[in-house]
């Protein structure tokens, strides 16, 4: 591949038709400038962000990060990246500042832990991430301890940024990064399947996750919700309850945007549904909210956690309306659907439908499970924290 430099190759990526959005975070913001720095920048960027303290990193995921220099915090930041990218492009088309197709859209995520005015612990680290329709890529290098200064480090993740993305967008040319002895690029590539393409830049609502023809009309009338990650033992007990229970089989549910929690990229989508054998099948959805669901799987019963269904009736999460919350309870009874709520934590209690103060309509919707049939309460959270422990 010819090797250009930087202003030549920025140059190019505002000649292809890509558009993106840019965070970046503990390094990486020179990228910002070299990218405005050049004429015709608004074709190319829509938005750049630089999320660089612990509440602005946490605004943007949504949640606090596991880590906040990772490369899943990484791969996070530039699928919410991406999803800005389809909301700006939307809202333009929608005014008429944007006419003809959507352009490729991409969406650009840098954590990095550079040199600072106190020694680190840890090494000096980049981690990128590129979504576009096609492909979740990432690029991890570590530095060299002390070999270069801050200046150094920052112009080489800015020139890894410029370099990767020109790749994304399919250029041929490429830079020269200025990498020292053992350094090197650990880049991985993670492609999705084309229902998940189409998913992601929300030309559909649904999808069976195992890449298979399927509507969501054809579902059991079962189906249980979660991020699994990962799937344990908790949820399959649940599930083998509520078979028992309704006489049907499960299904399972990912939404790959969430309330609170950051989006999934193709990596994430790919491990979460592959935990799933047949005849077990997992649903991707664009659905946050059991709203949303209840659209896409009307005539449903969803199994749920009594920590969920207090979700649901909670007021905070329908911007403090009752009026709201009242209309999405509503619409659970005009979908037809209902909820199989099984015992689980609420506020360090264990706790059962029948403990739960909920509105009179959501309350005459729910059936619960009681203690005897189960009562275990495995979390998550604390499976991933055990195993981050381990190494």
């Amino acid at each position: 591949m010819p090797y250009v430099q930087p202003t030549h190759l920025i140059r190019q990526l505002h000649l292809a038709p890509n558009q993106l959005v840019m965070a970046v975070a503990g390094g990486g913001s020179e990228a910002i400038s070299r990218l405005l720095q050049v004429p015709g920048a608004s074709l190319t960027l829509l938005e750049a962000t630089v999320p660089y303290s612990s509440v602005a990193l946490t605004d943007l995921l949504k949640r606090p990060p596991e880590q906040y220099c990772s490369e899943a915090t990484a791969r996070a930041m530039a699928v919410s990246a991406f999803l800005r990218a389809r909301k700006l492009w939307q809202k333009a088309a929608a005014s008429g500042l944007a006419s003809g197709e959507q352009p490729p859209l991409m969406g650009v995520g840098c954590t990095a832990s550079l040199k600072s005015h106190q020694a680190k612990k840890g090494p000096h680290r980049v981690h990128l991430a590129i979504q576009t329709p096609e492909a979740t890529t990432v690029a991890n290098l570590v530095l060299t301890k002390e070999a270069r200064t801050r200046d150094e480090e920052e112009k080489l993740t800015a020139e890894l940024i410029l370099d990767r993305l020109a790749a994304a967008a399919g250029l041929t040319e490429t830079l020269r990064l200025n990498l020292l002895p053992g350094e090197q690029i650990d880049e991985t590539v993670y492609r999705a399947q084309p229902s998940w393409r189409e998913l992601l830049q929300g030309d559909i609502r649904a999808c069976v996750g195992s890449g298979e023809a399927g509507s969501p009309s054809e579902n059991s009338g079962v189906v249980m919700s979660g991020a699994f990650n990962p799937l344990h033992e908790g949820h399959l007990e649940m599930a083998a309850v509520a078979e028992q229970i309704l006489g049907r089989p499960v299904e399972y549910e990912i939404s790959i945007e969430n309330v609170e929690k950051p989006p999934l990229d193709f990596g994430e989508m790919a491990e979460r549904v592959e935990q799933f054998e047949p005849p077990q099948r997992c649903w991707l959805t664009r659905a946050p909210t059991f709203v949303e669901k209840s659209r896409i799987f009307p005539e449903t019963t969803f199994v749920v956690g009594a920590d969920t269904i207090v979700r649901i009736a909670d007021l905070r999460y329908y911007n403090d309306s009752e009026k709201k919350r009242d209309a999405a309870i509503r619409e659970f009874n005009e979908q037809n659907c209902r909820f199989l709520v099984f015992p689980r934590q609420v506020k360090g209690e264990f706790t059962t439908l029948e403990e739960i103060e909920l509105p009179t309509p959501l309350r005459r919707l729910s059936d619960g499970v009681s203690p005897e049939l189960f009562r275990a309460d495995i979390s998550s959270t604390e499976i991933r924290r055990r195993m981050s422990e381990l190494g």
